[in-house]
């Protein structure tokens, strides 16, 4: 009998750090997280629950501690363990690829998202980074966070990786004729 032995890697294992430019990607490790959906009428008492443990219950298109916004009814919570609640909650950890984007983050993703992206911190936008659904959110006026999918973790750091080569392309373009 063989035995296997498995070694867990990160959505983007060999492809992140980079800096081009005056932009960093850099993948973002946010450990155990947790789909919550509350059932019908409980969203206080998940909050309640998750406050317990330290964590935020975020607003809709925020973030909060150890919490983040995806959609109707729906939180991603960053927490080792979660506290028994009125909720569907299901193990997300290794579902998602999160990529920071630090230095020029606007300019650079103002190429790959159809969003308005002056906003302020603690905004989580759903929307589009190139083809792919993601989430993006506003860490600080100069960091965003984007999460998508595991699967499209190489396509998102190509994508970015060429968005941050054509800004650094246009910045040294600047000649004196």
């Amino acid at each position: 009998m063989s035995v296997v032995n498995l070694i867990a890697k990160s959505a983007c294992a060999g492809l992140l750090p980079v800096t081009i430019g005056d932009v960093t990607l850099a993948e973002v490790d946010v450990g155990q997280m947790w789909s919550v959906s509350p059932f019908a009428g409980s969203e206080k008492d998940c909050a309640v629950a998750l406050k317990a443990v330290g964590v935020a219950w975020p607003q809709v298109g925020q973030r909060a501690e150890g919490a983040y916004w995806l959609g109707l009814d729906q939180v991603m919570v960053y927490a080792d363990a979660l506290p028994e609640m009125p909720a569907a909650v299901t193990d997300q950890s290794d579902a998602w690829a999160v990529v920071s984007v630090s230095g020029d983050a606007q300019t650079v993703l103002a190429r790959l998202v159809p969003v308005d992206l002056r906003v302020p911190e603690g905004a989580v936008m759903r929307t589009l980074v190139g083809h792919m659904t993601a989430h993006v959110s506003c860490v600080a006026h100069d960091r965003f966070e984007v999460m998508v999918m595991r699967s499209m973790a190489r396509t998102l750091v190509h994508d970015l990786t060429t968005a941050a080569e054509a800004i650094a392309a246009r910045g040294a373009l600047d000649v004196d004729i």
